[in-house]
């Protein structure tokens, strides 16, 4: 597996509509976390996407997956300066929700063989045995910028607000990446060499548990 050199894609909505809220709730940090399922697809009869997932099996590139990370704030306006056309503005992080999913897909060849399948299997499980801590570490994220004070200025009032909220999603996905998605990335660029290593004649189980340990 090689990381796609394009412009990451976690898909960290940062411009989400921002909530205002004056109190904290009791359930300060949610996070929902959907189960990772892995798509197998027929490159011949179905329709292939036009913007694949950020990372693919250096062995098909048709094989393809997205750590997704998605936050939604509630805030409280703690502070507004307004200097002519210029606005800052400090929110408080009253509450943080976040939705992790990790949408698989495998675009196989026709009649592809089992050892194909069982390569692009060895993926879905590398990437399973990272996110499976996703919850966990997406509360922390969470908590990390709980209560905190972010400052964003623009122009606008509006889009000063939504700087403030990027500031604050920038370091939860920050802190998400380095826990969850980069070792993953590591882990699968390690499986890939190593399969493709004959010398070393590894079998995917052997392949997976040396790619993890090494990228830990």
């Amino acid at each position: 597996m090689r990381r796609n050199q394009k412009v990451s894609r976690i898909l960290a909505f940062l411009l989400l509509p921002v909530v205002l809220t004056g109190c904290v709730d009791s359930r300060a940090v949610t996070v929902r976390r959907t189960k990772l399922f892995a798509h197998k697809h027929n490159v011949k009869t179905e329709t292939h996407p036009k913007t694949p997932g950020e990372f693919h099996c250096a062995a098909n590139q048709n094989t393809f997956w997205d750590f997704k990370f998605i936050p939604t704030l509630a805030v409280e306006k703690t502070k507004m300066i307004k200097e002519d056309n210029w606005y800052s503005i400090t929110v408080k992080v009253k509450h943080v929700t976040v939705e992790t999913s990790l949408p698989f897909d495998m675009w196989l060849p026709e009649n592809a063989s089992d050892s194909v399948i069982a390569h692009e299997d060895g993926h879905v499980r590398i990437c399973k045995r990272f996110y499976r801590d996703a919850a966990h570490q997406a509360r922390k994220c969470g908590l990390h910028i709980l209560g905190r004070e972010f400052v964003g200025e623009a122009k606008d009032e509006d889009t000063a607000l939504k700087l403030a909220i990027n500031a604050a999603n920038g370091e939860m996905l920050q802190y998400y990446r380095a826990k969850i998605v980069e070792p993953a990335d590591l882990a699968s660029a390690a499986y890939d060499k190593l399969m493709a290593d004959k010398s070393t004649k590894l079998s995917v189980d052997d392949a997976i548990e040396k790619a993890i340990a090494d990228a830990r």
